[in-house]
């Protein structure tokens, strides 16, 4: 075990994938090629189990849709090994949408290979489902293939049985007879190996499990290991359907014959299929009947679209809480920590009663009043610390250096009660950055986004910004009236902003409904990402139609459709007193109507249909389109003006990171050299990198001292980077303000932004101390051209190259398209 542990963190750290450093986790920075270019070579002196695992590491790194096209190209090439041949074509198979034609004759040859491994590694690859795909005829050639392999006989034994497994998986009516009776063949067989491997191959092949095949199952069932494992869930689903069935015999029906002489036939066919899986489903003994009627009911609307969603009750509680973003409780951000497992607060909010009482991130909650949160659930600890405003609750913490003893038998001393509060969750921060650039970062579209968004820009604006910089990236989207009312901030009154389509009711539009918060010739520059969404896209493509800020970034997600919150009819929520008047069920408040009568307040489940499309101003759609199968065939998304990447990082680097920051070491260097007691010059200097440490490591104390400790191949550079974020995070909570998303210290985006909005400014980074070590002097945007540009551009450069051959003169016209398309676009980046 430590030796395949060993192997596989080497595989790890084997490639240089390119990968962002900070803010999102971008896809679009990972450079596939370069993982493979790195890993073909090395795949010659793998074992085929190496070839599996490193699949699974680079699959869960690089992004399918760009691996995918990076395996095509390699997949092209004469004379592959046979390692390389599994690896790629395995890694192409878990991307999207592999096209099995393709890979089919990268595998048939390995069928014969000398190794026995690799043969069968091959066979398994044949037996997934993608190459049923095939067209009738390349199927049906590649069933013959299997069955050659399966009853060659100087093929290895263990060979013959994967391909005959193989042939199974892919055969019709015919050829899966002929392939399950080669594989009984192996019952047979005086080799204990191949008699258990026979036996597994035809359970797993769905075989009835009766006489030579169940004593077989039987022995095995009695062994340790995993075939052991594998026996016994086959023996005890085949227990489970011969008790279902035997049931069934017995009562004629699961459901009263009146009501099934109602059904349609699709109810009778759905209410069948759910009994089949609670019957025979090796699960199916865990499946509860609501849960897959959830699944079944979400399944039909993700076949209309991927964004139509059904919601249970449950379910829909969660959704609205975030749409809400409003209720009474202590005022934090908490989850479990994937490093020790507590119910941890991973910071508080800072105007809330948890950081009054003195609770900072990385608190553990391991009791509420008398009841232990440790293995609890979530959703469970989450809903004793809610309740009604005023009310009080006795938290125990406890930290980080304590006697662990004290988890499970908390102190009197670790107690603290809070008295909790109405909450609003922030939608926004922001921040005055050097050379009076105000920067709003909007989290997400909930109730409160116009109002905080409004509040910041009029802040900013007080302290006198002269441009701003809208942070959009990672927001998902949220409520239409809160788009159009954020983008109507920065546009004239009544002014389009977005219009929608609906086949129902035909077409509606959305304008600005006052005045503008920011000054209609204030220099505006807005960040997206590929996971700006919805909403998001509305405000930036809604600004940029208008010609009313600088997208910068990556292109936007693409979700133009607009969806409907719909209660199933016939169905409604629980009643209740409410108290406060704000039209919600606070978890305070009586019931008045409690439907299931387990004491709690349950929505009844909702459908969230998509109805409509998005247009903006322009008239353009941003909503990516998507075939039956799923391939791309209209991107999408709100396309930056300025195209910029997220740093590149080497995968090695990123392993050793991780590895870094599973210790305590950059907590114990941040404790040794800014003690919380500290004397007030260390505070300062702690503030002092939080906010911009120029990237020097000499600032930090004992620096070189702590690297040389930490015995990694790291750049000191990138030890910088792990310790400061620590300290954001220790003095965001000394401060009582939370650090935006975008740090111009090491944010390439942000960088850009700030670099857009000085020039509107006729200024330079390089003209401010704070800059001059962080922003590059050169921009690292690609520029990006609108249609009407291109066009624009074409003709001027077409006018050139006729000029060129007469009397060298361009048109007025000419030259100013060329002068604006340069100023617009190329002047000083």
């Amino acid at each position: 075990m430590i030796q395949l542990c060993s192997l596989t963190l080497a595989l790890v750290l084997s490639a240089p994938v390119a990968f962002a450093q900070h803010g999102s986790n971008d896809g679009s920075n990972i450079d596939a090629r370069a993982v493979l270019e790195q890993d073909l070579r090395a795949s010659k002196d793998w074992k085929v189990e190496d070839i599996w695992l490193r699949v699974e590491t680079v699959t869960s790194v690089v992004p399918s849709k760009d691996l995918g096209a990076a395996v095509d190209g390699f997949l092209r090439a004469e004379g592959l090994e046979p390692n390389a041949a599994l690896f790629l074509v395995a890694l192409r198979l878990a991307c999207e949408n592999p096209d099995a034609s393709k890979l089919v004759g990268s595998l048939v040859p390995l069928l014969s290979d000398p190794s026995k491994d690799v043969a069968i590694a091959a066979a398994n690859l044949l037996s997934d489902a993608e190459f049923r795909t095939l067209s009738g005829e390349e199927r049906g050639e590649l069933v013959d293939r299997l069955q050659l392999a399966a009853e060659k006989g100087e093929l290895d034994p263990e060979v013959n049985l994967a391909a005959a497994h193989a042939w199974y998986q892919l055969g019709g009516g015919d050829a899966r007879r002929q392939a399950r009776a080669r594989m009984t063949e192996f019952l047979t067989s005086n080799d204990a190996n191949l008699r258990a491997l026979g036996a597994l191959a035809l359970a797993r092949s769905n075989a009835e499990i009766t006489g030579v095949l169940y004593d077989e199952l039987k022995k095995l069932a009695g062994l340790p290991g995993e075939r052991g494992r594998l026996a016994e869930a086959y023996l005890e689903t085949e227990r489970v359907r011969e008790q279902t069935e035997r049931l069934l015999r017995q009562r004629g029906t699961s459901d009263d014959a009146s009501k099934r002489g109602k059904e349609t036939p699709e109810q009778a066919q759905f209410r069948t299929v759910m009994s089949m899986i609670q019957s025979w489903h090796i699960e199916g003994d865990h499946a509860k009947r609501e849960d897959l009627l959830s699944a079944a009911l979400n399944g039909m609307l993700q076949a209309m679209d991927e964004h139509s969603t059904y919601f249970s009750g449950k379910e829909y509680a969660r959704f609205e809480q975030d749409l809400e973003a409003g209720y009474g409780g202590i005022g934090a951000y908490v989850g479990d920590d994937p490093d020790d497992g507590l119910f941890t607060i991973t910071h508080p909010i800072y105007s809330g009663p948890a950081y009054r009482a003195g609770l900072s991130s990385d608190d553990k909650i391991v009791r509420i009043e008398d009841w232990p949160t440790l293995r609890e659930p979530v959703d469970e600890v989450i809903k004793r610390l809610k309740g009604r405003p005023g009310t009080k609750v006795k938290l125990y913490i406890w930290r980080r250096g304590m006697d662990r003893a004290l988890i499970d038998r908390p102190s009197e001393d670790m107690a603290v009660e809070i008295t909790r509060e109405s909450i609003t969750i922030p939608a926004v921060q922001s921040q005055m950055l050097p050379g009076a650039i105000g920067m709003v970062v909007l989290n997400d579209f909930s109730r409160v986004a116009t109002t905080e968004v409004r509040k910041a820009l009029k802040d900013l604006l007080a302290q006198g910004a002269k441009s701003i910089v809208l942070d959009l990236r990672n927001n998902s989207g949220g409520l239409l009236d809160e788009a159009v009312g954020v983008a109507g901030l920065f546009l004239p009154k009544d002014t389009l902003i977005v219009s929608t389509e609906n086949r129902i009711e035909g077409k509606e539009q959305f304008t600005s409904t006052g005045e503008p918060v920011v000054p209609i010739d204030m220099p505006v520059s807005v960040l997206v990402n590929r996971f700006t969404a919805s909403a998001a896209e509305i405000v930036s493509g809604a600004l940029q139609d208008h010609k009313r800020g600088v997208i910068i970034g990556k292109r936007s997600f693409g979700k133009g459709s607009v969806q409907n919150l719909i209660r199933v009819p016939g169905l409604e929520d629980d009643e209740y007193e409410d108290e406060n008047g704000n039209n919600r069920h606070d978890n305070w408040e009586k019931l008045t109507k409690d439907a299931n009568g387990n004491g709690e307040f349950d929505f009844a489940p909702r459908v969230k249909l998509t109805i409509a499309r998005y247009l903006l101003p322009s008239g353009r759609s941003i909503h990516r389109e998507l075939d039956k199968e799923g391939n791309i065939l209209s991107d999408g998304g709100v396309r930056p003006e300025l195209d910029v990447d997220l740093r590149r990082v080497d995968t090695w680097r990123i392993e050793e990171m991780l590895k870094i920051r599973r210790t305590n070491a950059v907590r114990d260097y941040v404790d040794a050299n800014f003690p919380a007691s500290g004397e007030l010059s260390k505070k300062q200097l702690m503030q002092e990198l939080a906010d911009n440490d120029h990237r020097d490591v000499t600032k930090y104390p004992n620096f070189e001292a702590f690297v040389q400790g930490l015995n990694t191949p790291l750049p000191a550079d990138d030890v910088r980077a792990l310790v400061r974020a620590e300290i954001r995070r220790r003095v965001q909570d000394q401060r009582g303000k939370e650090f935006p998303q975008g740090d111009f210290v090491e944010d390439e985006q942000l960088q850009e932004a700030i670099r857009v909005a000085l020039k509107a400014q006729g200024k330079k980074p390089s003209e401010f101390a704070e800059y001059q070590a962080n922003i590059p002097v050169e921009s690292v945007a690609r520029v990006q051209l609108r249609g009407d540009e291109k066009v624009a551009l074409r003709d001027a450069l077409k006018e050139l190259s006729e000029a060129k051959k007469g009397d060298g003169k361009l048109s007025a016209a000419a030259l100013e398209s060329l002068s604006k398309l340069i100023e617009d676009n190329l002047g000083g980046n």
